[in-house]
């Protein structure tokens, strides 16, 4: 199959009407309560290609009128395992309608939907959500910077055969994994440096995208700054390569670097549909490394002990599924110096 992708080269080639489905809910009558109209996406995303300084176009604005409950674009073409990247600015309204961007295939998540979900409020926020009918999983975003309005962030989402990645300007701030189980939606954490969760149904990796403006059909909504250039969809790679430094749990601070007073615990990473798993440690002082793996139980359970020989490298593997793991060091004496501290998973 053809993937032509979404990206600026084909609106300026294209009608827009020919690269998106789009439908609105309106209020209904008597006898009903709202009804979905098909329509034009021409008729509520505006723009030209005139630009008032590099990038920033004279006219760039997603309209939602009074009298309409819900603007829905849908991308015609779906992407396996997809990598979607939109650069702009979030509306300032302090109350208002949601913002779904992303990927879904359709209407209230039947089928599968990866993507984010803005919420206006004084700030307001950010929360990634996957899953699929009944109900996805939405968990909030740490590090949404707090200018979302005044300054252009990148807002990207990696698609992989067994999880979902979400970054804001290139940072990872969310993972969701979805495997097939029975414990239903599932929370494990949403500080920093990201969130982590479980998706509580597994959505087709295989997904169209949207752009929808939802809700407050008492009033016209504008997200301004939304135009083609700001955004680039294509397929890409089922299989996720991970190479992450282990940071403190609850902060952007990573270990390695770092000089401790005592046992330090990092923030876990993922593990599960990875087959080869490398922990990465040095130190200026002996101890103790312990390895701990989640469990669907929402436990930290102990996978290995191992010794740390001081200012010696470290390599230890995971041989076993577990769907996260995170580290654990209690040197001999204090204060130790952390030199390495590393995740490494294919």
């Amino acid at each position: 199959m053809s993937h032509r992708g979404i990206r600026l080269a084909r609106f300026m080639h294209e009608n827009i009407d020919d690269i998106f489905y789009c439908w609105i809910r309106r209020r209904g009558g008597e006898d009903f309560a709202e009804e979905f109209v098909i329509d034009k996406a021409s008729r509520y995303w505006l723009f030209d290609y005139r630009e008032k300084q590099y990038t920033v176009f004279t006219k760039a604005a997603y309209i939602k009128p009074k009298e309409v409950v819900t603007v829905s674009l849908r991308s015609k073409d779906t992407f396996p395992y997809g990598v979607f990247d939109l650069t702009v600015k979030l509306p300032p309204w302090t109350k208002g309608p949601t913002l779904w961007f992303g990927f879904e295939i359709e209407d209230l998540f039947g089928g599968g939907v990866i993507h984010y979900r803005f919420v206006p409020g004084t700030p307001g926020s950010l929360a990634a959500c996957a899953g699929a009918f009944p109900k996805p999983v939405c968990v909030e975003l740490p590090g949404f910077p707090l200018d979302y309005a005044e300054k252009r962030h990148v807002y990207s989402i990696h698609v992989y055969r067994s999880m979902a990645v979400w970054l804001i300007d290139g940072k990872i701030r969310g993972i969701i994994l979805y495997p097939e189980h029975n414990i239903g939606e599932h929370i494990v954490t949403n500080k920093l440096p990201y969130a982590l969760a479980l998706a509580p149904v597994k959505p087709s990796t295989h997904l169209s995208i949207l752009l929808d403006i939802d809700g407050c059909p008492e009033g016209e909504y504008v997200w301004e700054d939304l135009h083609p250039w700001n955004l680039r969809v294509l397929p890409g790679d089922p299989e996720p390569k991970i190479a992450l430094k282990f940071c403190k749990h609850g902060s952007d601070e990573t270990l390695a670097g770092s000089t401790v007073e005592g046992e330090i615990i990092s923030h876990p990473v993922p593990a599960y549909d990875l087959k080869n798993k490398t922990v990465f440690f040095k130190a200026s002082t002996s101890g103790v490394l312990r390895i701990e793996v989640y469990t669907l139980s929402g436990t930290w359970e102990e996978y290995d002990t191992i010794q740390v020989s001081e200012n010696r490298l470290l390599k230890e593997k995971i041989d076993h599924e577990a769907l996260l793991a995170r580290i654990i060091y209690k040197p001999s004496k204090t204060p130790a110096h952390i030199n390495i501290a590393e995740y490494l998973a294919t």
